[in-house]
């Protein structure tokens, strides 16, 4: 019954040189598109960061570093003594 069923000019599983190959071309693939999106986020920002008037840019550039985060000024707790 199963002859019946199974078309004979294609093969039922590929080969294990053929899967590897397909993987390969998977993965190549994936870090292409990876590749041009973060290309295309990096230069989006970077068009933003360089149409936006300079007293934004400075609040942006401040922000990213972590500059606009207060700081903390609590002493350090202490440890009991032994």
């Amino acid at each position: 019954m199963l002859n019946l069923i199974t078309a004979h000019f294609l093969p039922a599983m590929p080969s294990a040189g053929e899967r590897a190959t397909l993987r390969a071309d998977l993965l190549k693939h994936d870090l292409l598109v990876l590749t041009i999106g973060c290309v295309a986020a990096a230069g989006i920002t970077l068009g933003l960061y360089l149409a936006a008037p300079a007293a934004v840019r400075d609040g942006m550039a401040a922000a990213f570093l972590g500059l606009d985060q207060p700081t903390m000024s609590a002493p350090a707790p202490k440890l009991p003594r032994l």
